[in-house]
């Protein structure tokens, strides 16, 4: 059987690219889904557009030329547009929340085997999570990762950020090394608990994922593109890339990177 894969989608005043983000996530070749789009306090008309996002998937049809039938006559035919085999649930606040809490009211609604977030400017490309659920269940892994392209809004690939393969000292030591496309099992959230609210606003996966490898979780290294991060240019104004937040993404991430140094030392 088929194992269900939860996606949470954490947005925040990304309302020009969340659509991009959802169709790529409706549109994945896995056929069970659960995607749950959590709006933390958006107010740029992301919720406005939200609202009607379970009706458009519901109904939304095109009228595609189908064949010419025997008179010469064109015929079109009507079909819908989204597949309808997917679980969509969506939670907005009327406040900024904050990223970390923002991840974690997604994590607490899901229910699949295997979970995943992707940002809400961010495109998942079409296989995604059909070849790293393909990884884990080959690899005995409980963590898989992905490269990644880097584009700007014309969807231009800037570079490609290739990952290393697996080890502690190499992907958790230096940095953060295992990006953002990435599939593990939803267990782990009892094992190591969920992203720490309290003392992590930025670096909330560094910090996430580092808590799942002292505690065993096994990761592997899928070496394929498949997810592209988006980047606005200097000008950036969403997400974690604005200004203070961004600052203390870094300010986050070193300490993480102490800390990892740290506890590898004690082993």
């Amino acid at each position: 059987m088929t194992k269900r894969v939860s996606i949470v989608i954490p947005s925040f005043n990304q309302a020009a690219y969340l659509p991009a983000c959802v169709d790529r996530c409706l549109f994945q070749t896995w056929p069970d889904l659960e995607i749950i789009i959590v709006d933390g306090g958006s107010t740029d008309g992301t919720q406005v557009w939200l609202e009607t996002l379970e009706d458009d998937v519901r109904t939304r049809t095109v009228e595609p030329v189908s064949h010419v039938d025997e008179a010469g006559n064109i015929v079109r035919e009507k079909q819908l547009v989204f597949p309808q085999n997917r679980v969509l649930k969506i939670l907005c606040f009327d406040h900024d929340i904050g990223a970390t809490r923002t991840y974690n009211e997604g994590f607490r609604k899901a229910t699949g085997d295997y979970v995943t977030y992707i940002v809400g400017d961010d495109l998942p490309h079409p296989h995604m999570i059909e070849e790293l659920a393909a990884a884990l269940e080959t690899t005995g892994a409980d963590f898989v990762y992905s490269d990644m392209d880097l584009v700007d809004d014309d969807g231009r690939i800037l570079r490609q950020i290739r990952l290393p393969d697996y080890s502690f000292e190499e992907s958790l030591m230096p940095w953060f090394r295992l990006g953002v496309s990435h599939l593990y099992l939803r267990e782990w959230h009892e094992k190591a608990g969920l992203m720490d609210e309290k003392n992590y606003r930025s670096a909330n996966d560094y910090d996430h994922y580092l808590r799942f490898a002292m505690a065993g979780a096994r990761f592997y290294h899928l070496n394929r593109i498949l997810y592209s991060v988006r980047h606005h240019g200097e000008n950036r104004k969403t997400g974690q890339h604005t200004g203070e937040r961004y600052n203390n993404l870094l300010r986050e991430s070193v300490a993480c990177a102490i800390r990892a140094r740290e506890w590898f030392e004690k082993q």
